[in-house]
C-alpha cells in the first residue's frame, strides 16, 4: 500500500469504517492509520536525515548568537539598562530552549527511540515548556515596557527602574515554572509494541489534557499575541505620528511647538548612543549625550515635570523612528510565524490524533519543531545584532579574547624558552 493511498483514503471519521478500496478487508480506522504510519516513517526515515544539518546550523547561531549576547551585557557595565536586562533573560531562555530542545527531540527522531532513560523524559520535558515559556512571557514583558517608555513616558518613570525589571523577570520564570507542572507530572517512559521505547504524555482523561492544550494556546500564543501586537501597534502609531508631525511646515508655531514637545518626550525616553542605536535606555544623564541640552516645563498633570530636549536631535530621532517601526514589526512576526504552526500541530494531535498522525509527516513534523526553534537564534539578530551599540561590544568582546588567546600563547612560548635556556 502507497502512502499517497493513505492520503486520499483517509476521509471518514467513522472509527468502525472498513477501508476496502485498498484491498484489504477488515481494517478499522486506527488499523488503518496505524498501518499508514508504518509506512510513512519507513519512507521517511531516511529523508528526516537531512534535518541534522539545519538542525545542527540553528543550534550553533542561537549558542554562539545568545552567549555573545549574554556575554556582551555582563561584560559591559554601562549596557546595564531596564530593556537589556530583559534581553539578557531572553537569551537566557533560548539559549535553555537550544541545548534542552534540539538534541534531545532530534536523536530520538534519527533514532526513533527515546534513549535517555525516565528522569531526563520529565527533565528534558519540562525543561523545554519552562523555557517556551520564560521566552514568550519576555517578550510580551519588553513589549509592555517599550510601550509604557514610549507612549506613557510621564506616568511609567516612577516603576521603570532595574529593581522593578528583576522583579518582572523573576516573576516571568516562577509563573512559567508553576504553568508547566502538569507537562512533569505526566510525562513518563512507555514501552512500544515492537520493544522501543518512548517519552510521551499520560494524562488521566481526555478532557484535562484539551483544556490543558487550550490554556497553553491561550497562554502562549494567543494573548501574547494580542498584547504585542496591541503594544506595538500602538508604539509604531505613536512614533508614526511623530514622524507626520516632524514633517509639517517648520515654521509653523503649532508645529514647533509640538515637534519640541515630543522631541522631549523620545529624548527622555529613547537616547541614542548611535546611528543605529535602537535600545530603549532610561534615567539618562545630559552627558550622555552629545550637544547642548535644554529643558521644557512638563504638562498640568506632571507638576511641574522637567524633560530633556535635544536642539540638534530630531534628524537622529527620525532616522530611528523608522529602524523602531521596523523591528517591531518584524518581532510580532517572527513570533507568529515560528511558533503557529507549532501549537496548531499540538492542538490538533490532541483534538484529533490519528488525522494528526496521517497528516503529519516525521518529516513535516521536524521541519515545524525547526521552525519553533529557529525563534532562538533570530531574536539575537533581530534585537542584539541591529543594534550598533551591540555590534560594536561584540567586536569589542572579539578583540578581547583574541588578544587574551595571544597573551596565553606568548606566555607559553616565553616560558618554553626560558626552561630551554636553562
Amino acid at each position: 500500500m502507497d502512502h499517497n493511498v493513505c492520503d486520499s483514503m483517509f476521509n471518514s471519521t467513522n472509527a468502525t469504517t472498513r477501508y476496502t478500496q485498498t484491498g484489504i478487508d477488515n481494517v478499522t480506522r486506527e488499523q488503518y492509520v496505524r498501518m499508514c504510519v508504518n509506512i510513512r516513517r519507513a519512507h521517511g526515515s531516511d529523508v528526516s536525515s537531512i534535518i541534522i544539518v539545519p538542525y545542527a546550523l540553528i543550534f550553533l547561531l542561537s549558542v554562539l548568537g545568545n552567549g555573545l549576547v549574554i556575554l556582551t551585557l555582563v561584560r559591559h557595565k554601562k549596557m546595564r539598562t531596564i530593556t537589556n536586562m530583559y534581553l539578557i533573560n531572553l537569551a537566557c531562555s533560548d539559549l535553555l530552549l537550544a541545548v534542552f530542545c534540539m538534541p534531545f527531540t532530534l536523536i530520538p527522531m534519527l533514532m526513533q527511540e527515546f534513549v535517555f532513560g525516565p528522569v531526563l523524559c520529565v527533565l528534558i520535558r519540562y525543561a523545554q515548556a519552562v523555557s517556551v515559556g520564560v521566552s514568550c512571557g519576555t517578550l510580551v514583558a519588553i513589549s509592555l515596557e517599550r510601550f509604557y517608555a514610549i507612549c506613557e513616558p510621564l506616568r511609567s518613570r516612577r516603576w521603570q527602574t532595574l529593581t522593578h525589571s528583576y522583579r518582572v523577570i523573576q516573576a516571568i520564570w516562577l509563573t512559567s515554572v508553576a504553568v508547566m507542572i502538569p507537562i512533569a507530572v505526566f510525562n513518563r517512559v512507555i514501552g512500544l509494541k515492537n520493544g522501543k521505547q518512548a517519552c510521551r504524555e499520560i494524562w488521566p482523561s481526555y478532557l484535562w489534557e484539551s483544556l490543558y492544550m487550550v490554556l497553553l494556546d491561550l497562554v502562549l500564543l494567543v494573548i501574547p499575541l494580542f498584547l504585542m501586537a496591541f503594544s506595538y501597534g500602538h508604539v509604531a502609531k505613536e512614533l508614526w505620528s511623530g514622524m507626520t508631525i516632524s514633517n509639517n511646515d517648520p515654521g509653523s508655531p503649532l508645529s514647533g511647538t509640538v515637534k519640541r514637545l515630543q522631541s522631549a518626550i523620545v529624548r527622555q525616553t529613547l537616547c541614542v548612543s548611535g546611528a543605529g542605536d535602537t535600545s530603549v535606555r532610561y534615567s539618562q544623564t545630559s552627558a550622555e549625550c552629545d550637544g547642548q541640552t535644554n529643558f521644557v516645563g512638563g504638562g498640568g498633570g506632571g507638576g511641574g515635570a522637567q524633560l530633556l530636549m535635544h536642539p540638534a536631535y530630531s534628524a537622529r530621532v527620525l532616522k530611528n523612528k523608522r529602524r523602531v517601526v521596523k523591528m517591531l514589526c518584524v518581532v510580532v512576526l517572527e513570533y507568529f510565524v515560528c511558533w503557529t504552526p507549532l501549537f496548531l500541530l499540538n492542538s490538533w494531535t490532541v483534538l484529533d490524533y490519528l488525522s494528526a498522525r496521517l497528516h503529519f509527516t516525521p518529516l513535516l513534523k521536524s521541519g515545524i519543531l525547526l521552525l519553533a526553534y529557529t525563534s532562538s537564534c533570530v531574536h539575537p539578530i533581530t534585537y542584539c545584532f541591529m543594534n550598533r551599540r551591540f555590534r560594536q561590544s561584540f567586536a569589542d568582546a572579539f578583540r578581547c579574547c583574541f588578544r587574551q588567546g595571544e597573551r596565553a600563547t606568548n606566555g607559553a612560548n616565553t616560558a618554553l624558552y626560558s626552561e630551554a635556556s636553562q
